[in-house]
């Protein structure tokens, strides 16, 4: 340390500081012991400060479930939510603006993993990004935050979706059960933001703008109750813990190489996609609305997947069919906003609105449903590119 500080004299500075008061006990749960830390202080950096308060669980002998056993009958007692943020990214925070929305972010993996791994690693990030919108959330009510705080549950519905044949676990079904109830409790919210994008009546404007405090305060319920917090902890458990990954008898399983499952994932996928596209603007509602489901899980899995496709050709393949993907979603999710919007107005009393008749006229549909149509042929197009140039031996989307 002390030949890379040379010659720096005054010139080194904190940029932010720590300060904690520690408090230790060990901690017998089981036949595991356990040493716990309570955390009690601030992160300063200049004039901005954090309040820090936080358990930490060590693993000191005994199965590591316990560790997970005490944070749950700690939640019990006290609200208690899974960390993300290191000390150090905490202060890194505070250097800049106030932490708003946080998207998903690639997910490196990497040649040599199995798709059991893969899998965990994904999880772990989607979990992540959920706790730091719902971080973002607890001090406003931004909407970009609260949607991308339901794109990582969705996101994470999707991995378990796509990833369901590599488990027979009880609990897997029960997650996602869970996780379907957390996303719904968010859909009023954003299905109200979304209408107030595309208001252009002042008066019906503000109305919308005052609706959104109760689903808001459905969100902050259900963000604060002990349903959500012990889905959190038994997502990390079980992701962390991965006693998924081998049988009753401790025999391997999930040895798949990660980039032969995506492969078939992202073909199968594909596939869905194309042939449920096909005659698009003569599909009814809830049809187009599955097709979108499923374009949504191919455009994840393909991020979810994209570093297993490293070479310069595969990064530029990728990236083309992500923007394919992009536009298709999107026109998708707009014919869907359009379907469902005269039944919240209806929901909300204001369907007689002025301003109220602007969000889902004839017109607007059928243009929608024209650059969807083109949309889709562009997939189409772009999956006819990869696949010119993929390997003579391989299945994979992106070879």
């Amino acid at each position: 340390m002390k030949p890379l500080l040379a010659g720096t004299g005054d010139n080194l500075a904190p940029i932010f500081e720590v300060h904690v008061k520690r408090h230790r006990w060990s901690v017998t749960e089981g036949d595991a012991t356990v040493e716990v830390a309570l955390n009690l202080g601030k992160v300063v950096a200049a004039d901005r400060q954090a309040p820090l308060c936080e358990i930490e669980l060590e693993s000191k002998n005994g199965s590591p479930t316990a560790l997970f056993v005490l944070a749950q009958k700690v939640n019990l007692i006290t609200p208690a939510h899974i960390g993300v943020l290191s000390k150090a990214e905490r202060g890194y925070r505070l250097l800049g603006p106030a932490p708003g929305a946080i998207k998903a972010s690639a997910i490196p993996l990497t040649a040599d993993m199995n798709a059991a791994t893969a899998f965990a690693h994904l999880a772990a990030a989607c979990l992540k990004q959920f706790r730091l919108n719902e971080m973002a959330l607890s001090w406003s009510r931004n909407a970009d935050a609260l949607h991308q705080a339901r794109v990582s549950l969705r996101r994470l519905r999707s991995l378990f979706s796509i990833c369901k044949s590599l488990f027979a676990d009880s609990r897997f079904d029960h997650m996602r059960d869970e996780l379907r109830w957390l996303a719904s409790e968010l859909g009023d919210a954003r299905n109200i933001d979304v209408i107030i994008k595309r208001a252009s009546d002042e008066g019906f404007s503000s109305r919308l703008q005052a609706a959104r405090n109760d689903p808001y305060g459905a969100v902050d319920a259900a963000f604060s109750s002990v349903r959500a917090r012990s889905l959190m902890i038994d997502l990390a458990k079980w992701i962390s813990i991965k006693n998924w990954r081998s049988n009753e008898m401790g025999e391997a399983l999930l040895v798949e190489p990660a980039r032969n499952f995506a492969s078939n994932v992202l073909d199968r996928l594909w596939k869905k996609v194309a042939k449920g596209g096909n005659n698009l603007i003569d599909l009814d509602d809830e049809s187009r609305h599955e097709l979108r489901i499923s374009a949504k899980k191919l455009r994840y899995a393909a991020e979810f997947f994209g570093s297993l496709y490293h070479s310069k050709a595969e990064t530029q393949r990728h990236k083309k069919f992500i923007t394919a993907m992009e536009g298709l979603q999107d026109q998708l999710g707009s014919l869907n906003d359009l379907a469902t919007a005269p039944d919240l107005l209806s929901k909300l009393d204001l369907t007689n609105m002025t301003g109220a008749e602007d969000l889902f006229s004839a017109a607007d549909k059928e243009k929608l449903l024209d650059d969807a149509a083109e949309a889709h042929d562009i997939f189409v197009d772009t999956r006819r590119f990869l696949a010119l140039r993929r390997a003579t031996i391989g299945r994979s989307l992106f070879e």
